[in-house]
């Protein structure tokens, strides 16, 4: 018999255990949330440009013509860009207050 088949897996040379949850300390350490009910207490997501584009209905090109025009409120991360949803949703509302605020004479 293989003396390694009466091991459990998590003590085999070479075999990493892997979980369903990450472990809840090294979570927290990261600033990500680990349960939903966390997520309500007024945490502000941030989105990705893919996001960014759901929301807005449009593609993640122009996503990212507009944060190099800076001209949408985005959050640089080192070589990455985020997008926090209520700035996204203030600018959009700005936009169309400026649209309608002007009558044409």
């Amino acid at each position: 018999m293989n003396p390694l088949a009466t091991l459990p897996t998590s003590r085999l040379p070479g075999v990493r255990r892997l979980s369903a949850a990450p472990r809840r300390g090294a979570h927290r350490r990261l600033g990500v949330l680990a349960s939903p009910a966390e997520r309500d207490v007024g945490v502000d997501p941030l989105l990705t440009a893919g996001e960014v584009a759901a929301l807005l209905q449009v593609t993640k090109a122009w996503v990212y013509a507009e944060t190099r025009a800076r001209r949408i409120p985005h959050v640089p991360l080192g070589r990455y860009v985020r997008y926090r949803r209520s700035a996204v949703l203030r600018w959009i509302s700005a936009l169309e207050q400026d649209s309608v605020g002007h009558p044409r004479r």
